[in-house]
């Protein structure tokens, strides 16, 4: 092997070296940044095979408004709701155990989109879950003791008002 065949080599494997050290150290920093390392210091867990995965889920946690897309795998357990995100994204992720007496479910009227639910925490009051429909009924289905509001649907007079063009 020449000299010239050698430094590139190096210089290769240097950068797939940084590449893997960057990549290690987003994840690390979103899983502060978003608030899954504090929802996780509240319920950590480890992880779990109990119940059928619900892979691809997508959620948001609030108010930082950083998201998992299609990220998440949720498991709705006997304890409550088990969360953890796929691997490779998993890095400085700890597996989060929710139970169910800690879950109350707010509706939010995100029109024109599809409803989204917010998980209100009773141990991190401060953090909001966002989550979808099919998660939210599978929450409502698993447990009987989550509480839902929901707000009252508009009437249909302002719905036809906010689907009309704004006058310029």
């Amino acid at each position: 092997m020449d000299d010239q065949t050698l430094s590139s080599l190096i210089t290769l494997c240097s950068l797939a070296v940084f590449a893997v050290s960057a990549f290690a150290a987003f994840w690390m920093w979103r899983a502060r940044r978003s608030g899954w390392a504090t929802l996780a210091d509240a319920y950590g867990a480890r992880p779990t095979k109990d119940s059928t995965p619900r892979r691809g889920e997508s959620i948001v946690i609030r108010p930082s408004k950083l998201g998992y897309p299609w990220m998440v795998t949720a498991r709705l357990t006997v304890d409550g709701l088990h969360m953890s995100l796929m691997r490779p994204f998993n890095l400085g992720h700890e597996p989060l155990l929710i139970p169910w007496n800690d879950i109350e479910i707010f509706a939010v009227d995100t029109y024109p989109a599809d409803r989204l639910y917010d998980l209100k925490l009773s141990h991190e009051p401060n953090l909001k879950i966002r989550i979808g429909v099919a998660l939210a009924q599978g929450i409502r289905r698993a447990a009987d003791n989550v509480q839902y509001f929901v707000p009252p649907t508009p009437p249909k007079s302002v719905v036809k008002r906010a689907q009309q063009p704004a006058a310029i």
